[in-house]
C-alpha cells in the first residue's frame, strides 16, 4: 500500500522537518504542507498531508461508497491525485480540507456511476440532482461545486428523517428504490413517495443557489 507507513513517520514540526513556528494556526500548517508537496519536498510532506487527512477521507469514502475495500483502494489513488495537484491549490480561495474533501467526494462520485454502469442501481432524480459536477479543475468550478455540496446537506438535514434516511440510502448507498424499502422494512410506495417529497424539498432549497426557481 503506498501510504502503509505514513503512521511510523515523525509527526511534529513543519513539512521540512523543522520546528514549527509558534504562531502558525493549524491551517496555515496545512497550507505549507500542501505547497512543499507542490514544491518537491514531497516525502516527509505527503506522509504528514495523508496521516492529517487520511482518516476524514476514509469516513467519507466508507459511508458515500459503503465498502471498505473499496473505499481503501479509492484512498490511495486519491492521495496520489492530490499529490500531483498540489499546485494548482490557491489558499486564497479554500481551506485544504474543504479542497480535500472537494476533489475525494467527485471521484467518490465518479466510483458511484462506475458501479452504477456496472448495474448497481441509482434513481435517476437522486443522480440528476446530487452527481452533477463540473468536469473542469479550475477553482472556481470546484469551488462552486464545493458551495453545492454544503447546500445540499445543510438542505438534507432539515429533512424529516423518514425522508432523509430514504435519500441518503440513495445518495449514498447507490441503492434502488426496491433495494431501500427492502433496507428499511416499509412498503415499496411509501419510499418513492417519500423520495420524491424529499426531492422536491431540496430542488427547492437549491434553486435560489443556482440563480433558478423551484421545480
Amino acid at each position: 500500500m503506498l501510504f502503509s507507513v505514513v503512521h511510523n513517520s515523525p509527526t511534529s514540526g513543519g513539512p521540512g522537518g523543522g520546528p514549527p513556528s509558534a504562531t502558525s494556526t493549524l491551517r496555515d500548517r496545512e497550507v505549507d504542507l500542501v505547497r512543499a508537496m507542490a514544491s518537491g519536498d514531497t516525502e516527509i510532506a505527503l506522509m504528514r498531508f495523508y496521516d492529517r487527512f487520511s482518516g476524514m477521507v476514509m469516513a467519507l469514502f466508507v459511508r458515500m461508497l459503503g465498502s471498505h475495500a473499496e473505499a481503501e483502494e479509492l484512498l490511495q489513488e486519491v492521495f496520489v491525485e492530490l499529490w500531483k495537484r498540489a499546485g494548482q491549490y490557491d489558499a486564497k480561495r479554500a481551506a485544504v480540507s474543504t479542497w480535500v474533501i472537494t476533489i475525494a467526494r467527485s471521484r467518490a462520485l465518479d466510483a458511484l456511476r462506475a458501479r452504477q454502469r456496472r448495474g448497481g442501481g441509482r434513481h435517476d432524480q437522486v443522480e440528476e440532482l446530487f452527481m452533477r459536477a463540473p468536469t473542469e479543475d479550475r477553482p472556481d468550478a470546484q469551488a462552486a461545486l464545493s458551495a453545492r455540496s454544503a447546500a445540499v446537506h445543510a438542505a438534507l438535514a432539515d429533512l424529516p428523517d423518514a425522508q432523509r434516511d430514504a435519500l441518503e440510502l440513495a445518495y449514498f448507498e447507490g441503492l434502488s428504490h426496491r433495494e431501500i424499502a427492502e433496507r428499511l422494512g416499509e412498503p415499496l410506495g411509501t419510499i418513492k413517495s417519500r423520495i420524491v417529497a424529499a426531492m422536491k424539498v431540496l430542488r427547492a432549497a437549491l434553486a435560489p443557489a443556482h440563480g433558478g426557481k423551484p421545480s
